[in-house]
């Protein structure tokens, strides 16, 4: 029997925090993680494990802290 699919609700926010600019993450209205820039880099953190990831671009690292959600889930 084959599972429905759930529509997922995914915003990202865009801050600055302490003159950095940022893009918070949510899945509804819960907070999953952080994109921050990191030198040439981007700094993507997921805010329920701690667990971090450097990554290329803030595509990439939404793209990673979407499939860690998804994991632990």
């Amino acid at each position: 029997m084959a599972k429905k699919d759930k529509t997922i609700e995914v915003t990202v926010n865009d801050i600055e925090r302490n003159n950095q600019p940022i893009q918070q993450v949510f899945i509804g209205k819960q907070l999953i993680g952080e994109i921050l820039p990191d030198q040439e880099k981007f700094k993507a953190t997921m805010l329920t494990n701690q667990a971090q990831f450097f990554v290329h671009s803030q595509e990439e690292g939404l793209a990673m802290i979407l499939q860690e959600y998804h994991l632990h889930k």
